[in-house]
């Protein structure tokens, strides 16, 4: 039979936001309990005390905080800005390999530039510099376009290479851009790059955050 203490947990699970209130000591334990306390009952299928939700609460709140202090805390080494980002999105075809493979060879040298490829399963992105926009409308042409987004601009962080053992890395940094209600338009990474993509309108502000 599930637990106050598991229903308390799942629903801290669903709520990151509160769980991140929690690690930084933001909540009151009674009046949470009061809030959550008719989602457990009804899972329940009983009345209980307001008191045994808080107790459930406060051990949970120790578990979060411990698990908090276990890893290290991850700094970007470098933060790197490019305006100016253009985003195709393709439908994936049996001839789009070839497009791609050509376009990274036209771009193969412009280090000054952004260009990127990621391709899914049944989509493929090209990220660029708009200086790049005319050739890949010229090797794509054949190509199906599902999307197309501009006025993008990409924030690169740099990161350790002990990042990819270390739980949490990327919530951190996306947990702030959410919590200021920045939009994020796509993210790409590679072992040490972490690059996030978001209009133009809110660079600033997430370059500020990232930054802290």
């Amino acid at each position: 039979m599930i637990t106050i203490g598991e229903l308390v947990n799942q629903y801290l699970r669903n709520h990151p936001f509160i769980e991140q209130a929690i690690e930084e000591e933001l909540i009151n334990y009674s009046s949470l309990a009061r809030q959550i306390k008719p989602d457990i009952e009804k899972e329940l299928m009983k009345r209980i005390e307001v008191s045994a939700v808080g107790m459930s609460l406060r051990r949970a709140a120790k578990q979060i905080k411990k698990r908090k202090n276990t890893y290290p805390v991850i700094r970007p080494e470098e933060l790197i800005v490019r305006s100016g980002i253009v985003e195709y999105t393709f439908e994936k075809s049996d001839t789009i390999s070839a497009c791609v493979a050509s376009f990274l060879h036209a771009t193969a040298q412009g280090k000054k530039y952004f260009s990127v490829v990621t391709e899914g399963v049944f989509e493929v992105a090209v990220i660029m510099s708009a200086q790049y926009e005319e050739q890949a409308k010229e090797l794509f042409k054949k190509e199906k376009i599902t999307a197309r987004q501009e006025n993008i601009s990409a924030v690169t962080l740099r990161l350790p290479t002990n990042n990819v053992v270390v739980p949490g890395v990327y919530y951190r940094f996306l947990q702030k851009l959410a919590w200021e209600n920045i939009n994020i338009v796509d993210i790409v990474s590679t072992l040490t790059e972490f690059t996030i993509l978001l209009s133009e309108e809110e660079v600033d502000r997430a370059f500020k955050l990232l930054k802290e």
